[in-house]
Order: C-alpha cells, then sequence, then structure tokens
C-alpha cells in the first residue's frame, strides 16, 4: 500500500504548493518526473562549490582561482554527478533540456559559475564555522522536517548570512525557502543577521528580509502542511499543468476513470 513519506522538507512543502496533486502523485503513488539536464548541471555545481568550500576551509589556504585547480574542481564533480544519474536515470541523451541549455552548455557553464562562486568568495565572503551543506532533522508536532542548507557565512561587514545557491535560469520570487533554513538555524542557537540567495549565473547576490516569516509563523505552515497531506487533502492546481513532469498519471487530465 502507497504511503506518506514521514518527514517532510521545503521541498516538499513547494510541490505541494505547486500542486497537491503532483505531491501525491510523486510522494505517496511514487512516480517519478522523467530526467533533466538541468537536475545533472545544478546538482555537479553544488558538489564542486561544495568540494572548493571545504578543501580550502579544511587545508586552510587561500582560495585559489587558478583554472587548472578549477578545472580539477569541476571535473571532478561533473564526471561523478553524470555517472551516478546515468546509472539512476538512463544514457544522457534521452534526458530532457531548455533551450540551448544542453549538456555541453551545462558542462561549460557549470564550470563559469564555480569560478563565479570563487570570485564570490575572494571578495571577502567566508564559510562560517563548518557550515557548508549541513544536514538537518527538526521536529515540529507530528513529524520531521529535514534539509541541508547550502551555506553559513560571514560577510565582508562581519555579518552571519544564510545563503542558498541557485543555478536555475528564474529568479527567486519569495524568501519562504531562506525563512525555513533560519528557522531551523534559530532551533539550534544561531541567530543569522542576513538571509539571500546567491545567483550562480550571474555570481550576484540577492538579500531578502524575513522580517513578516518569523519561527511562530514558519512553524505554522509546516505543520498545517503535514496535517493537511495527513487528511488527504491534496487539491490540484490546474494552473500550473504546463511544467508538470508527472502529467501523464494525472486523473484530472484524462477522460479515462
Amino acid at each position: 500500500m502507497n504511503s506518506l513519506p514521514e518527514h517532510i522538507s521545503y521541498s516538499s512543502l513547494s510541490t505541494y504548493q505547486e500542486c497537491g496533486w503532483k505531491y501525491y502523485l510523486t510522494k505517496v503513488e511514487k512516480h517519478t518526473e522523467p530526467h533533466a539536464v538541468w537536475f545533472t548541471g545544478g546538482s555537479a555545481v553544488h558538489k564542486a562549490t561544495e568540494n572548493f568550500d571545504k578543501e580550502n576551509y579544511y587545508i586552510n589556504t587561500e582560495v585559489s582561482l587558478g583554472s587548472a585547480y578549477l578545472d580539477k574542481v569541476w571535473n571532478d564533480a561533473w564526471f561523478a554527478q553524470v555517472k551516478e544519474d546515468e546509472e539512476a536515470n538512463g544514457d544522457m541523451n534521452t534526458w530532457q533540456f531548455a533551450k540551448k541549455e544542453d549538456m555541453s552548455w551545462w558542462y561549460g557553464e557549470g564550470r563559469w559559475m564555480l569560478e563565479n562562486w570563487a570570485k564570490f568568495r575572494n571578495n571577502g565572503w567566508s564559510i562560517y564555522e563548518d557550515f557548508v551543506e549541513k544536514e538537518y532533522q527538526i521536529p515540529i508536532e507530528d513529524t520531521l522536517v529535514k534539509m541541508a542548507i547550502d551555506r553559513v557565512m560571514v560577510d565582508f561587514e562581519g555579518k552571519l548570512v544564510l545563503l542558498d545557491i541557485k543555478t536555475g535560469a528564474s529568479s527567486q520570487r519569495h524568501p519562504l525557502q531562506l525563512a525555513v533554513y533560519a528557522w531551523a538555524l534559530e532551533k539550534q542557537g544561531i541567530a543569522v543577521d542576513r538571509a539571500a540567495f546567491w545567483d550562480a549565473r550571474t555570481g550576484h547576490v540577492t538579500q531578502w528580509s524575513l522580517a513578516n516569516l518569523q519561527s511562530d509563523r514558519i512553524e505554522d505552515i509546516l505543520n498545517t502542511f503535514d496535517k493537511a497531506r495527513k487528511e488527504n487533502i491534496f487539491l490540484p492546481n490546474l494552473s500550473n499543468c504546463g511544467r508538470c513532469g508527472v502529467i501523464s498519471h494525472c486523473k484530472f487530465l484524462t477522460t479515462q476513470r
């Protein structure tokens, strides 16, 4: 029998908000979306920046912009990610891609995104303690909230900044993800001064105010989401069908009963 996942996450909340029925199809019935090149590219960029930061943190060296060094960091992350994703999703030539952003594009531009990160790090931004891809499981009323927080950093003014890395073409429209992560950090006794998204395509940081998303409001959102899914409330959002990867399984778009 199909069952709900035992935990929730910001990602699953985002899917539920996009379309409740998509959440049901992917999380309960376990239908998977076709693999896309941007999944591999984005994961490789995240892994490359993670490896870059951990190496420079643990060996306590200055951040290097040397091309041979960055080439190695990128190639190690890229080819490992491609291998992993091909084993799980089949030949890369069958993967979906958007416009010109195929595997060749991501290989070249991903290397450029890593260089953007290295330049960003050289501009006075340092890692706070060991906060690189820190994983948390935070209990709420009836479940756990799982997450991996990209970075907590110290900026050039000495301020503590919660930072999430974005590799997609679309700009971020709301800071809820940052607010969920700030809530988790607060549970660990860490209060950040600022919260921001870092755009890998431009190297720019966009800061967001979390003033209206205090911890009690975040817990209310998470608890309400958990209660709704446990009460089998999965409303479809038919205005988002165009970008749904499990549309072929949707009962609201077929005449079969």
